[in-house]
């Protein structure tokens, strides 16, 4: 079951998500801003579990907007990330930084892919805020992590041939490992093996296959190359959605139908 604040989320994401997939753009942006206010609200009231679901639904309606070379809402939804980023460094929360960060990752590796390079740009700028805070507030996963998201945007850009993001990239994943190490935090070692151990320890699960780095030269992760993973990836959210829905329907029909079985 959803509370009410991440059915509020699941209903302004798919309404941005539709937006995205019609090109509608003001409808889209809308829908961004909308998340971005709940986000906001959610974290001043510190309900940091809940937030999450805002994260994951402007990451959906981001990657949908690149798949469809769509600027202006992909790079909204970048900076709506951005500013929930910076709350969630302010409270300290890890867990929904991890969420963050997976978001702004994904619409950046969407708008490098497809050639979007602003909101590529502003992807990196924002993984490096994370990553830089991280450190501060010794969260070793999300440090790892950033490091592991800016490689990956800095493959996707190397092979779609957008030299001043990789660029920008390589200079911001290096300014979180010299923080790091300056501070006595994660060593070097540790962080550019992260890659190798994330694709070693899911390799073998099917369901976490989009986690594989795809800078990791043994074996990329094809996966987002395809417009379809951007499809899939929508289709797979709104599938989770209408199940759950669907549940809470059925069980609603069933309780009803028990009542008037009782007035009888």
């Amino acid at each position: 079951m959803f509370t009410m604040n991440e059915q509020k989320a699941i209903e302004l994401g798919e309404a941005g998500i539709k937006a995205a997939s019609e090109r509608n753009e003001y409808d889209a942006i809308q829908n961004i801003d909308y998340l971005r206010e709940l986000g906001v609200e959610l974290i001043k009231g510190d309900l940091e579990k809940e937030s999450k679901m805002v994260a994951v639904y402007i990451r959906n309606i981001g990657t949908k907007a690149a798949q469809k070379r769509f600027e202006e809402p992909a790079t909204a939804a970048i900076e709506a990330l951005k500013e929930l980023s910076e709350m969630s460094l302010e409270k300290g929360y890890s867990n929904a930084l991890w969420s963050l960060a997976r978001a702004v990752q994904e619409v950046g590796k969407g708008a490098a892919h497809f050639k979007i390079e602003v909101p590529a740009q502003k992807a990196v700028g924002v993984l490096e805020i994370i990553g830089l805070g991280a450190v501060e507030k010794k969260m070793e996963v999300v440090t790892l992590w950033t490091t592991l998201a800016l490689e990956e945007i800095d493959f996707v850009s190397n092979e779609q041939e957008l030299p001043e993001i990789v660029d920008a990239a390589k200079a911001a994943c290096e300014a979180i490992i010299k923080s790091s190490e300056e501070k006595g935090f994660i060593a070097r070692q540790q962080i550019e093996v992260y890659p190798k151990l994330i694709y070693d320890t899911i390799k073998n699960f099917g369901g976490y296959q989009d986690l594989r780095p795809s800078s990791y030269q043994d074996q990329a992760n094809e996966a987002f190359r395809e417009e379809t993973f951007f499809e899939e990836e929508a289709e797979d959210e709104e599938a989770e959605t209408e199940e759950a829905e669907t549940e809470e329907a059925e069980t609603e029909e069933a309780e009803t139908e028990e009542a008037e079985n009782k007035d009888k």
